[in-house]
Parts: structure tokens; C-alpha cells; sequence
């Protein structure tokens, strides 16, 4: 995601150089702080956040500190459009008005997690796998799946399972190849290894009891 770059305030033709701009030019400023977090209230560092004017033709930006808080200094009193954005997260903006002079109201910027970008976890069983490692890893084991290369896409789905063990719903997939390539045991083995408590547990279930009816009616 490309960061917005820092830009001096828009020069005004010299025919709109009038007193009335003049005047406003002149006008006090004020003081505005906020923050940045996460839908669970954490603080987000070292987001970046963009300040713009309309009417005053400006835009400021800074960045949040470790506890995901800024402030901006010397904004001319009106409506303010503020913007955040952060690798990882999708962009935010609010509008919030900045008084003429003193501290205006404290403005909050919530971001969601990108799905599609989701930042690098520094704990947990997913400690510095990168999502696009993942996303990467995981097409290429359904690419092979859906051509029919069942046991390359075993090993494809294993070594992602091999990076990533929370992602426990893979056993299906792998549950499904072993059933293609007809290796009944090997699937049970997979199947079995889902979690019944979740999604794809109810569908490993499923597959479970329509395989041991096969061999039933047998």
C-alpha cells in the first residue's frame, strides 16, 4: 500500500490573493490529539496519519508513536478530514473539527486487519510467518488440487501445516486428496484430525460416516 507522501500547503494564484484571505491567513490555530488502535482498544505505532484541509487547501501528516498516539499542531479552526494507514490494516478516516485556538476534541481512528494483508504475528504458533508466505503457499497447494495432482498437493498442504499448525482446517484438503488417490486410511487419519468444533469439523464428520457406510455396505 503506497504511503502518502508529505506536501507543503497549495500555493494560491495571486489573483485570489485577496484581504480576505489575508485575513484568514492571520487566523489562530489550534491543537488537535488522538489515537490509533485496533478494534480491541491497543494502541497502533507507527501508523501513518494524514491531516487535510478543504477549505484551507493543507495537509499535514505524522506518525503515531508506540501507543498509537499523535498530535498535530497550528491547524486553522474548521472541519478536518484525518486518515490513517498502516501495512497490514485497511485505511481509516474521520472528520473531526479543530478549534480556533486550544485543544480541539480527541480524535479516534479504528482500524480493521486486512484480510488480504494481514500483519506478521511476533508471537504465538504463527510467529513470523508472513501472510503472503501462507497466501503463496496455499494457492499453489488448490492449484495442484484442482488439477488433479493429488499428492503433491498433499505435500504442499503439509508444508504449510508444517509452518502454520493452527491451521487445523487443511486436514480436510488433505483428507479429501488421500480420498481421491483412494487411500481410505489415510483419510480417516486426516478427517479425524480436525477439530469437530470447528467449520470444517462438520464436513471431516460428514466425509467420516460416508466413508464407513461405503465399507459397510460392502
Amino acid at each position: 500500500m503506497a504511503l502518502l507522501r508529505r506536501a507543503v500547503p497549495v500555493v494560491v494564484a495571486a489573483t485570489l490573493a485577496t484581504p480576505l484571505f489575508a485575513g484568514l491567513a492571520s487566523a489562530q490555530t489550534g491543537y488537535v490529539n488522538g489515537i490509533v488502535r485496533n478494534p480491541a482498544g491497543d494502541g497502533i505505532g507507527d501508523a501513518l496519519v494524514v491531516a487535510f484541509s478543504a477549505p484551507w487547501q493543507r495537509r499535514e501528516e505524522t506518525t503515531t508513536n508506540g501507543a498509537g498516539r499523535f498530535s498535530f499542531v497550528g491547524l486553522q479552526a474548521g472541519q478536518w478530514l484525518f486518515l490513517a494507514q498502516r501495512a497490514g490494516y485497511a485505511p481509516v478516516q474521520a472528520f473531526a473539527p479543530v478549534r480556533a485556538s486550544g485543544l480541539g476534541p480527541r480524535v479516534v481512528l479504528t482500524m480493521e486487519i486486512d484480510p488480504l494483508s494481514a500483519p506478521t504475528p511476533t508471537t504465538g504458533e504463527l510467529a513470523n510467518v508472513h501472510a503472503d508466505d501462507l497466501h503463496t503457499l496455499l494457492d499453489a497447494a488448490d492449484a495442484l488440487f484442482d488439477l488433479g495432482n493429488f499428492d503433491r498437493a498433499i505435500d504442499a498442504y503439509e508444508a504449510v501445516l508444517e509452518r502454520a499448525p493452527p491451521l487445523t482446517s487443511l486436514h480436510l484438503q488433505i483428507g479429501h486428496a488421500y480420498r481421491e488417490l483412494q487411500e481410505t486410511e489415510r483419510a480417516l487419519d486426516a478427517y479425524r484430525s480436525v477439530p469437530s468444533d470447528t467449520p470444517a469439523g462438520a464436513e471431516a464428520t460428514a466425509a467420516i460416516e460416508e466413508i464407513l457406510a461405503a465399507a459397510g455396505s460392502r
